[in-house]
């Protein structure tokens, strides 16, 4: 038994060394070649999201006995473009069009994990924690049918370099929080 745990053990650590960048997060934006687009302004949200968010400092506080977590700003905000968020869509397709009019929403993210989540670090900072576009009418957008798309939602956002400090600890990772500006794109393999 023992020595078909090591195995399985070994074959674990192979695989995540020759493969590195497999991992469990969400979809990630393909290789992609960007076609038509449409501009939205969205609302921005600056609100605690829940109860939970509001109580996490809090609870891990109580364990700092008295030494709190600090975020400072070590370069930024750079505005980035048409970030992607995710696809709209399922499986590729040819399709000749895309018609979009659910609301879609995008959080602030963080390019690694800091001990804290984006969103409280966007309170911290004073910035969006998301941004929700809604479409009072649908929208189409042309597409080529000859090549397989999808459509995708994008938004733009303000990096900043951040450096978390809890209990003595410090990692740092950038910081990204939406801006009010978000797109539908079709997007083509």
């Amino acid at each position: 038994m023992k020595k078909k745990f090591i195995q399985a053990l070994l074959v674990i650590m192979t695989i995540s060394i020759v493969f590195p960048h497999v991992s469990f997060a969400d979809e990630v934006e393909d290789d992609v070649e960007i076609g038509e687009s449409v501009h939205v302004e969205g609302v921005l949200n600056y609100d605690v999201d829940s109860e939970e968010e509001t109580n996490e400092i809090g609870i891990q506080c109580i364990a700092c006995v008295g030494m709190g977590t600090k975020v400072k700003v070590l370069n930024g905000p750079t505005k980035i473009n048409k970030k992607f968020v995710r696809y709209l869509t399922g499986s590729w397709a040819k399709a000749n069009s895309y018609t979009w009019s659910k609301s879609n929403s995008a959080s602030a993210t963080l390019s690694a994990s800091v001990g804290e989540s984006a969103s409280a670090i966007s309170g911290t900072l004073n910035v969006a924690k998301s941004v929700t576009t809604s479409y009072s009418v649908g929208i189409t957008l042309p597409a080529n049918s000859s090549r397989f798309s999808k459509l995708g939602f994008y938004s733009d956002y303000d990096r900043r370099q951040i450096e978390v400090t809890k209990i003595g600890t410090t990692k740092k990772a950038y910081h990204y929080a939406p801006r009010k500006d978000t797109y539908l794109q079709v997007a083509y393999q």
